[in-house]
């Protein structure tokens, strides 16, 4: 299992990240690595 470090974010970030779920059961990990993902490619 890989090491997590926690993070603090306002509740409104939290709420925010909730909504871009694609399944009940994903992880914010997992958004927020699919959001720097698309960022990136928005970058090129």
């Amino acid at each position: 299992m890989p090491v997590t470090e926690p993070i603090r974010v306002s509740r409104e970030v939290k709420e925010e990240l909730r909504g871009l779920k694609v399944h009940p059961r994903e992880t914010y990990d997992d958004v927020i690595r699919r959001l720097i993902e698309v960022y990136r490619k928005c970058q090129q």
